[in-house]
């Protein structure tokens, strides 16, 4: 009898590597953004807290890419 894989195929891992910081850069993004946008809104700083929304928002997607690349090519 033959021992059932346990090893992750390789392109099942890049695809769920890219899909995972795909999403995980989008919604940190688009959270920034509009939450800029609503402190804009509501303070009258239009642009500035949109664009730091923004810068925020790519940093944090950073940071949960680098984790998230550590966690997959972890095992």
């Amino acid at each position: 009898m033959e021992e059932p894989k346990t090893r992750k195929s390789g392109a099942l891992m890049a695809i769920a590597a890219t899909t995972t910081i795909g999403t995980e850069l989008a919604i940190t993004v688009l959270l920034g953004f509009y939450g800029g946008r609503l402190l804009d809104d509501r303070l009258g700083t239009d642009p500035w807290f949109m664009i730091a929304g923004i810068l925020t928002g790519v940093g944090v997607g950073i940071a949960g890419i680098i984790q998230t690349m550590q966690r997959f090519f972890k095992s």
